[in-house]
């Protein structure tokens, strides 16, 4: 009888062996990949040479300009580090939302601890 269960037990196990070994990636799963090769490939940084100096932009799948170089480097090598340091800032950095003034004052009305202390004219008081 064991040597039944032996047989059995390595009969799965090659069964098994031979059906991962042949099946295709699910459909779903090739799907999802190729949109992230694609998405991956999607975005490009150009640098390019302009009048003064050399500048990158970045650019969206779309071909619309994202970003682009406040001013121009004196070399390739330079506007290349600029852009390595970027993309290694980018990938670690925390998106802060700055309020505009307007937001400022709501909140101010919002919460009078957080309004200016010691603004009275007169400090005799």
């Amino acid at each position: 009888m064991s040597l039944w269960a032996r047989a059995l037990v390595l009969f799965v196990g090659i069964a098994t062996l031979m059906a991962t070994a042949g099946m295709p990636t699910a459909p779903a799963f090739q799907k999802s990949q190729a949109k992230k090769d694609k998405d991956a490939a999607a975005s490009t940084i150009e640098v390019y040479q302009a009048k003064d100096g050399w500048r990158f932009r970045i650019k969206s799948a779309e071909g619309k300009t994202l970003a682009i170089a406040s001013s121009g480097q004196k070399t390739k090598e330079d506007c290349l580090k600029i852009v390595e340091m970027l993309q290694t800032t980018i990938a670690q950095a925390k998106v802060d939302i700055i309020p505009t003034d307007k937001e400022k004052e709501k909140q101010k009305d919002k919460d009078p601890d957080k309004k200016d202390k010691g603004t009275d004219k007169n400090p005799s008081k």
